[in-house]
């Protein structure tokens, strides 16, 4: 089975947004942090210029890495001047803490 991490940055506020849509298609497992850093904008109000974004990891297999990705821009798009940015890794291998086993293809679903 050929694994995906999908490495998303988005606005502070399209957060809910995302999370809501990716529950809505079976997608129950992810990480969310808090990121600092600057693209296109910079917090002109701080000695350092850095924004607050949130970051979201999301593993899934290839089949799904297509739909969740174009998902997760669907429902972060608000409209305006570009905000975040989605990435697509290959993973070699994913393994389950918990159950000492290696991640499989019945541990992802997406419904449509």
């Amino acid at each position: 089975m050929k694994l995906k991490k999908i490495t998303a940055v988005i606005g502070d506020l399209q957060l809910e947004s995302v999370q809501h849509a990716l529950e809505a298609h079976g997608v129950s497992s992810f990480t969310v942090s808090t990121v600092r850093g600057r693209g296109k904008n910079s917090n002109l109000y701080t000695q350092d210029q850095l924004v607050t974004h949130t970051q979201l990891e999301v593993y899934t297999s290839a089949e799904y890495v297509d739909k969740v990705a174009k998902l997760i821009m669907k429902s972060a798009e608000i409209g305006s001047v570009s905000i975040g940015f989605v990435a697509i890794t290959d993973v070699d291998q994913l393994l389950w803490v918990h159950e000492q086993r290696v991640v499989n293809e019945d541990d992802f679903r997406f419904s449509e």
